[in-house]
């Protein structure tokens, strides 16, 4: 009998052991599940309500386990946010993301079934309602694909022209561009062979001719059709 007393108080024993053993581990790994679930967001780079627009579409990551948190999930997150041209993502254990973003320069604006877009150099339309900053940009017209906008502004900033005095870009079904400068001029290019044209038109800038021309016309190759403010 005394035997059964002592197997019964053995087993007894390390079932309260299992069970108290039981509760701490149990505690141990809430504990440790909440250290390392993501609390805090800092956001760098980007103004304040372009932060807070930022901040609600990652709110849903707030209280993961941040090492299931990957950086390409945050991209994906990112990725409505078109203004935004270049994203590091920095994990700081236990529970902070560091989020280091750069902004595109703003090239010009266009309109898009009647929104307002801005053309980003980083080759996206951008809604003007995600950017809460105004930009003195010159205006795009037509129904134009943004890589073609930015070819012909490459070639403008390559050829060094003042791509600050253009005011208006048109551009027509085929493929091709009018520019309308600060003074009023107008310049009409051909659809192919640019840079060329570009040439032509340096030229006639040095040469101090232009002073009453209301059009320069390069849209034929090898000649140069120029229209008087009095024509």
């Amino acid at each position: 009998m005394p035997r059964s007393t002592s197997k019964y108080k053995l087993y007894l024993y390390i079932f309260f052991l299992i069970f108290l053993t039981s509760i701490f581990n149990f505690k141990f790994l809430d504990n440790y599940q909440g250290m390392f679930s993501l609390k805090k967001i800092n956001i760098n780079g980007v103004s304040y309500k372009e932060k807070k627009n930022i901040e609600e579409e990652l709110s849903d990551l707030k209280n993961i386990n941040i090492f299931k948190i990957t950086d390409n999930k945050v991209l994906e997150k990112l990725a409505k946010f078109n203004f935004i041209e270049s994203i590091n993502v920095k994990k700081i254990i236990p529970s902070t993301i560091n989020l280091n973003l750069s902004k595109t320069s703003i090239l010009g604006r266009t309109f898009i079934n009647g929104d307002e877009f801005y053309i980003g150099k980083n080759g996206k339309f951008i809604n003007s309602n995600q950017i809460y900053q105004k930009y003195n940009t010159p205006t795009v017209f037509g129904e134009f694909q943004i890589k073609e906008f930015l070819k012909l502004y490459n070639i403008l900033n390559n050829q060094q022209l003042k791509i600050n005095s253009v005011e208006q870009y048109y551009f027509f079904k085929n493929r091709r561009w009018d520019l309308v400068f600060s003074d009023g001029l107008i310049l009409k290019l051909p659809s192919k062979n640019i840079i060329n044209s570009i040439k032509i038109y340096k030229k006639l800038l040095d040469s101090d001719n232009l002073k009453n021309t209301k059009i320069i016309d390069l849209r034929v190759i090898d000649q140069i059709i120029v229209t008087n403010k009095n024509d």
